[in-house]
């Protein structure tokens, strides 16, 4: 949150299906014609399998499916960010073989480390994803494997079996009739079709690997990012690979298929490994903006630690909060509370009652504002009403106006706090800066000078009951002046 058919092809197609019992995808490997070459191995190249769906129908399922998820899930608004993925994915689909399907990118503001690919070229990458990526190089691989999904029609051959599956080999020519693409969709899982669709065997990931693998290369990237990748997912704490794992099941080693088909492919001694745009949009998802009246985007922050706040650099998660407390009390003794001790202090400059606590690691600099990944803002401000509900709603909304994407998930609840009466609001939403749902907890009371005291609590959301017992401690800990 910032604060402030024809006859022959039915007659292919049931030839396919017919092996349905006996192959997994119904695809085939080819080498790229018939001569003995002496050995010289050749790029891995598949055709798309069994189908009954025809490629415009793919788009047009892709497309109900994509709006069904839409409004489903938070998208990323970062338009520096969402443009770069676009740019990034269409360098890749230009290199997709088979059908020139219309390539759709967007990015799911979620930290959960994920991707998928619907029908017809509508991928979505989650901001974990991005985060997770070490270089340009691997993000690259990611949109790759599911730009390869797509080419290779995976979606709709598991929908094709689903559908053969229920109804028998005689569907192949009711479904190539004038068929409802509605009923069709209706008949392997309505709205939950979109499970169908997602859910790959290992021979489909085997030949999304592996055909991805050529697209980066013939796009200008190093294929070894791509198995670098999946090293980044065995390295992951626990919490975030299973999901992309679940997706994407793992067909042995991955990262011995990739190297070994490494001399077979065009790999350029120039390959793009990494870009300063790149380490931009990850800088980008790492932080969060300062809040309005608690520091300006202008002010310059006194920091109460050893060093002024660098440019914000792609980074892990911060350091826990410490178990140990220091205590804080503003100059002009209107409040005072007890934080980490390895948190920092962040002060305005012009204003010692509005200020940002938060570790190393969590803040920094972006665009000449102070950002915040995981913290507390805490300041005075003055009220719009005399009335606290009144100003505790006005300054709740305005907190809402400045983020379109948030929303109240916990109504005002009045509350005792620091001795008088107060308000305690949760809101959450897709931060704007960081593209993860985050949660925040606003707590409102007058102080002695008639201000609105405010104190704001916000972390991830997967990470929001590891800070709980802190953000406890600091508002147990606030006194207010009498």
């Amino acid at each position: 949150m910032e604060v402030s058919a024809s006859g022959r092809k039915l007659a292919a197609v049931a030839i396919c299906a017919s092996l349905l019992l006996t192959q997994a995808a119904c695809g085939r490997l080819f080498s790229g014609g018939g001569k003995d070459t002496g050995g010289a191995r050749h790029a891995p190249h598949f055709e798309p399998g069994f189908n009954l769906f025809t490629p415009a129908q793919d788009v047009e399922l892709g497309r109900r499916s994509a709006a069904e998820i839409a409004q489903q899930v938070p998208l990323l608004q970062d338009e520096q960010t969402v443009n770069y993925v676009r740019r990034l994915g269409a360098r890749i689909a230009a290199h997709a073989p088979g059908e020139k399907f219309p390539y759709q990118f967007n990015v799911i503001a979620t930290r959960e480390l994920n991707a998928f690919a619907l029908p017809g070229g509508f991928i979505f990458i989650n901001a974990g994803a991005i985060t997770a990526a070490r270089n340009e190089g691997e993000l690259a691989g990611v949109i790759a494997h599911e730009v390869m999904h797509v080419a290779l029609r995976h979606g709709t051959n598991q929908a094709s079996k689903a559908y053969v599956a229920q109804r028998g080999l005689g569907v192949v020519r009711e479904v190539f009739g004038e068929g409802d693409l509605g009923s069709l969709v209706e008949s392997i899982g309505g709205a939950g079709a979109n499970v169908v669709f997602l859910r790959f065997g290992r021979t489909a990931e085997r030949q999304a690997d592996l055909t991805g693998a050529r697209v980066m290369a013939e796009a200008g990237y190093d294929p070894r990012d791509m198995a670098s990748f999946f090293q980044t997912l065995a390295a992951q704490d626990g919490r975030r690979a299973p999901e992309f794992l679940s997706d994407h099941p793992d067909p042995g080693n991955r990262v011995a298929s990739i190297n070994e088909a490494l001399p077979s492919l065009p790999v350029r001694r120039d390959a793009v490994r990494d870009t300063r745009e790149f380490g931009q949009v990850k800088a980008r998802l790492g932080g969060r903006r300062a809040a309005a009246g608690a520091l300006s985007s202008t002010a310059e922050p006194e920091r109460r630690g050893p060093d002024n706040p660098n440019d914000m650099e792609p980074a892990a998660r911060p350091p826990q909060p410490s178990q140990t407390f220091a205590e804080y009390a503003a100059r002009d003794g209107s409040f005072a509370l007890e934080y980490p001790d390895n948190w920092d202090a962040l002060v305005s400059s012009e204003d010692d009652s509005n200020l940002i606590f938060a570790s190393a690691g969590a803040y920094g600099k972006l665009n000449q504002s102070l950002v915040c990944t995981h913290g507390l803002f805490v300041g005075a401000v003055s009220p719009q009403s005399s009335d606290l509900r009144a100003a505790n709603e006005a300054f709740i909304s305005q907190q809402l106006a400045a983020n379109a994407d948030f929303r109240v998930v916990r109504q005002p609840e009045r509350i005792s706090f620091a001795g008088r009466e107060g308000y305690a609001t949760l809101v959450s939403g897709p931060s704007p800066v960081s593209g993860v749902r985050e949660i925040d907890l606003i707590i409102t009371a007058p102080t002695a000078d008639g201000r609105l005291f405010y104190l704001i609590t916000m972390a991830p959301e997967d990470e929001y009951a590891a800070y709980q017992p802190a953000f406890d401690r600091i508002i147990n800990s606030v006194r207010l002046a009498r």
